[in-house]
Formats: structure tokens, C-alpha cells, sequence
């Protein structure tokens, strides 16, 4: 199974395995806290982990997010959409070509194709265990005070 992931800056980036994208995404997720807190003068060492993941919720919503997509998924809803055959091979071979192990500008002729499929999430790669995805999730824990 293949992964094609964009960015929240509109690169695109193809993955074998679905942990090499969930590495990714926790990559770029980390690297936008850094420049939001870089931006806000937040220092990590002053936070709570509390505090903390809410600040991943506020540069999700600022920065968004990485977009997860299958590539049979894809290419499906290209076939499905009458994209010119010469189109839909040029994509795919887009995510059979070795060198979309690097970062590049999402092609246009991706761009509305994307933009109509619904995006994997991290954790739907991971079984549920990803560094987000319990944020939103009661606190059990008790108040020392």
C-alpha cells in the first residue's frame, strides 16, 4: 500500500509505509509548534503537558494539518472523475517515481483531486495511538490542590 501526503504548505511526498508517514506528520507537527511557540515566545520548559496539547490544537487549527491519502484511493477518483488517461498515468507514475521520497510542489493536475477525496488521519495509520490524538479527550486526572 503507498501513501501520497501534503503538506500544510501545499508539497507533496510519497510513503511506502504507513509508519514512515505517521513520522512524518509528527515531524511537521512538531515543527510548527516550534515556530508557533518561537512566535509567541512560549518556552516548553515553563509549560504543562496539559498546556502543551492544547497548544498542538491551536496550530492545527492555525497551520492545519498533514492530508493523508491513499494513492489507489487517488487514482480511483480520477478514473471516476473521466480524467484524461495520459493524466492519471502521469500521476501514477508520480507515485511510483523513487525520487517523491523528497518534498515537491503538489502538481495541479493533484490539487482538485485532492481537495475532493477526505483524508486519512495518523491515527487511522496507527491504530488509534498517535501523539494528538486523545487532546480532546476528558482529563481523569485529580486536582492536587
Amino acid at each position: 500500500m503507498k501513501y501520497v501526503v501534503l503538506s500544510q504548505d501545499q508539497r507533496l511526498i510519497c510513503f511506502d509505509h504507513s509508519d514512515q508517514v505517521t513520522e512524518y506528520c509528527l515531524e511537521k507537527d512538531n515543527d510548527s509548534l516550534n515556530e508557533y511557540c518561537e512566535e509567541r515566545g512560549y518556552v516548553y520548559a515553563d509549560m504543562t503537558p496539559t498546556e502543551i496539547g492544547q497548544l498542538y490544537v491551536e496550530i492545527g487549527a492555525v497551520y492545519g494539518g498533514c492530508k493523508i491519502f491513499e494513492t489507489r484511493d487517488v487514482l480511483n477518483v480520477m478514473k471516476e472523475n473521466g480524467v484524461q488517461e495520459a493524466i492519471i498515468d502521469k500521476a501514477n507514475h508520480l507515485f511510483n517515481d523513487r525520487s517523491l521520497n523528497e518534498e515537491i510542489p503538489c502538481p495541479g493536475f493533484l490539487e482538485d483531486i485532492l481537495g475532493e477525496l477526505t483524508p486519512l488521519t495518523p491515527a487511522e495509520l496507527s491504530d488509534g495511538v498517535y501523539f494528538m490524538e486523545n487532546i480532546d479527550a476528558p482529563n481523569d486526572e485529580k486536582d492536587n490542590g
